[in-house]
């Protein structure tokens, strides 16, 4: 809570101008700033969550998950191993690229909105466009992975990342186990990020900022891996 300095009235931590003399209580946050949000998140995620929730507009939050759509479809295209069905790595760039866009573009409402009704159900305060800056700015380990453990993969494994005959375990390795343990790395990361967020955003306990990541998570992951084994099997 912040106490007004003029009326000495409690407001809400993220309130710009007081309720009761309207005075103005911390500097409005209007626009953000990818960049600086994305450094604050790595450098003090509390901090940069204060800062997405008090923005008036959360700006670039469809744009990340747009990219995280991406990145997820290439986590399903080697999830699934569709290499088998495909000539060269050009084409499987390619289908992830046009697969990954509209799947981040329908993420970015249905996530939102599922932790925004997961925290009304459990009595936090919280709204949708808070839900969407908290959702999607939390995907910074997963850009993170799209941009500079991705590329690495492609280069040191081509086609056989996605193929199941031969594994890419048994083509190297090491590089393998330390690459998939990276993805691994910063998809938790990924998930503490949105624990944290929660509890910033929605002013909660710890154990419903974790009950409602965790029940967020695996809804989403839940759904996707059963549309993909169905889309598979009717091709």
């Amino acid at each position: 809570m912040i106490t007004c300095s003029v009326c000495q009235a409690e407001n809400d931590q993220y309130v710009t101008i007081c309720k009761q003399c309207g005075g103005y209580l911390q500097n409005r946050v209007p626009n953000l700033d990818l960049f600086d949000v994305l450094w604050k998140i790595i450098e003090n995620p509390k901090n940069a969550f204060q800062l997405i929730v008090r923005s008036e507009h959360k700006n670039y939050a469809v744009f990340l998950y747009t990219l995280s759509g991406i990145a997820l479809s290439f986590a399903g295209l080697w999830h699934f191993k569709l290499g088998d069905r495909f000539e060269n790595i050009l084409l499987i760039i390619f289908l992830a690229i046009l697969i990954g866009i509209p799947m981040g573009l329908v993420l970015s409402p249905i996530a939102s909105s599922l932790h925004w009704m997961i925290s009304k159900i459990l009595g936090c305060k919280t709204s949708f466009r808070n839900s969407l800056g908290i959702t999607s700015y939390s995907l910074t380990p997963v850009v993170l992975s799209l941009f500079f453990v991705l590329p690495v993969e492609l280069l040191t494994f081509g086609m056989y990342l996605f193929t199941f005959n031969p594994p890419p375990i048994t083509v190297k390795p090491m590089p393998y186990v330390i690459l998939i343990g990276f993805d691994g790395l910063l998809t938790l990361w990924s998930w503490v990020l949105l624990i944290i967020g929660t509890k910033v955003g929605n002013q909660t306990s710890w154990w419903k900022s974790v009950t409602i990541s965790a029940l967020v998570y695996g809804i989403i992951l839940g759904g996707l891996l059963s549309v993909g084994e169905y889309t598979i099997s009717r091709f």
